[in-house]
């Protein structure tokens, strides 16, 4: 416990700015048949798009004036709140859109899992700006990765799937930096003072890693955390006063079906649950979460 406290004041220096907690939540998820806006004081879904069959969504983001971006397999959409499609790039046949994140700079990050797995970088009218073509010496595209991150640097974090690693990969796709952790790591997460957490899906846990000497500084396991019991870690989303949301993600393991485990945790900079969100009839299963003011 004392490596958990340690770990989350080191949270507090996240870079995102945020004056007042959100009151809604977007959410997204491999398995569910819709992404949603919660109230997250009722728990009441408030807003929804419903995907269609086989349309896996791993990632969901919102622009600063409302628009919904996120990623279905084949594709990744912008649409509006009414459901109209501002954009929609798809992805080549056999591959996997897995990636969709706003960036800062409030263009938007997309990525799909192929031969060559590719990243673009698109502007809110759906324009490419940037493309990036890679390979992950991973045959099977499902394999390969679900949330790609963009670094201060202007480089690439990919974790990969079947080879338990987070690359970095360069603009021109060259190959920077690699480390190796344990699990399925789906997701990356920047910290202010340089470090980073990710989340190492099936290994049931995620770390956080000094991004210049690739060691791992803190590991929150499975039990580490009081009255949750992780299974497989997805995104997670750091907040101002050192807090954490977890995608506790739970279509991979049969002990999940065992107890009433929570879809969602936030927990405070002691990593103490303060939120949680723990209904499988009204929700899927959540591995993506965006936190919105509108």
């Amino acid at each position: 416990m004392k490596n958990l406290i340690l770990l989350f004041t080191l949270l507090c220096l996240s870079p995102i700015v945020q004056s007042k907690s959100p009151k809604h939540l977007l959410l997204g998820g491999s398995g569910w048949n819709k992404i949603a806006i919660i109230n997250k004081e009722t728990k009441e879904i408030v807003w929804e798009y419903p995907l269609e069959k086989g349309w896996e969504c791993n990632s969901v983001a919102a622009t600063k004036t409302g628009e919904i971006l996120f990623s279905y397999s084949k594709g990744a959409k912008m649409i509006t709140r009414d459901g109209q499609e501002l954009w929609n790039i798809a992805a080549p046949s056999g591959c996997e859109m897995q990636t969709a994140r706003i960036l800062p700079d409030g263009n938007a990050l997309i990525a799909w899992c192929g031969h060559p797995s590719t990243i673009l970088e698109v502007n809110p009218k759906g324009e490419i700006l940037s493309k990036t073509e890679f390979e992950t010496g991973i045959e099977r595209p499902h394999a390969q990765f679900r949330q790609i991150n963009k670094n201060k640097e202007g480089n690439y974090l990919v974790p990969l799937f079947a080879t338990s690693e987070v690359r970095e990969i360069a603009s021109d796709g060259k190959l920077q930096n690699t480390v190796k952790l344990s699990g399925t790591p789906f997701s990356t997460a920047f910290l202010k003072n340089g470090d980073y957490l990710v989340a190492c899906g099936d290994a049931h846990c995620f770390v956080q890693l000094d991004a210049t000497s690739n060691k791992i500084i803190r590991q929150v396991n499975a039990n580490d955390i009081d009255g949750v019991q992780l299974f497989f870690v997805a995104q997670l989303f750091p907040l101002k006063k050192g807090g954490l949301y977890i995608c506790n993600w739970q279509g991979h393991d049969r002990e999940a079906d065992k107890g009433k485990h929570p879809q969602l945790v936030e927990i405070d900079s002691n990593g103490k649950v303060v939120w949680q969100l723990n209904d499988r009839v009204k929700f899927g299963m959540i591995s993506s979460v965006c936190p919105i003011r509108r």
